[in-house]
């Protein structure tokens, strides 16, 4: 009897506890708790790269006034679709520059005397328009692979704070990010860290309800930094 006793007091702090910690006090506990136990697993589905370190202990020095923003990710994929289309007509216009040259390669072996002059200048020109058309696609290709990570970041780290994972651009809602000054004592001694944590609050269009959510850490650096 003593020992069911002793579980319910347990349980009934642990509530207390939790009920008194700010969310995102809940969020960076349960990561030193996953550091502390080595549990990659855990520790990779609350933050968007795992930073792993030896520590004595920890300490939530200060947080920042969370900040709320209207949720991203409708218009980062309208973005991704422009710079798709963007690309794609790119490359059609290299295509076209070189099918260009390659038309004027073959009237100069036709050519001769001035007419050969005056091809051999219009192929010059039209390669300098092939080299920079190339490289304007080479551009716009680095900007949408660029654009397609964020995108697909974007997605993870919304699953990793709501565990919703499709149809995630049909809803509505709001992102809401703050900083954290977190004081650690590592293996170097004390130092200071600044854990940067985001949520997603977002609404079912058909229910018109919130979806449960939880802070996730973003980026961990030093405070230095």
């Amino acid at each position: 009897m003593k020992r069911v006793l002793l579980l319910v007091v347990l349980m009934v702090l642990v509530l207390v506890t939790t009920s008194c910690q700010k969310p995102e006090e809940i969020t960076l506990s349960k990561y030193f708790q996953a550091m502390k136990a080595k549990d990659r697993d855990t520790m990779a589905a609350m933050a968007a790269e795992t930073v792993a370190m030896e520590f004595k202990s920890w300490e939530l020095v200060s947080s920042e006034a969370p900040v709320s923003e209207e949720f991203g990710l409708p218009k980062m994929i309208q973005e991704l679709a422009d710079v798709r289309k963007k690309k794609d007509d790119q490359i059609l216009l290299v295509k076209d520059k070189k099918d260009a040259l390659d038309q004027l390669k073959t009237k100069l072996s036709e050519s001769r005397g001035a007419k050969k002059a005056e091809v051999q200048k219009q192929i010059t020109a039209m390669e300098a328009e092939v080299e920079t058309e190339t490289a304007n696609y080479k551009r716009d290709q680095a900007n949408y692979t660029q654009m397609k990570a964020q995108v697909e970041n974007e997605k993870k780290m919304i699953i990793l704070s709501t565990n919703i994972d499709q149809n995630q651009e049909l809803l509505a809602g709001k992102t809401v990010t703050t900083n954290c000054v977190v004081k650690i004592d590592g293996a170097s001694g004390v130092k200071e860290y600044v854990f940067t944590l985001r949520k997603y609050e977002l609404i079912n269009p058909v229910t018109n309800k919130v979806s449960s959510n939880r802070y996730i850490i973003l980026k961990i650096q030093s405070k230095e930094e």
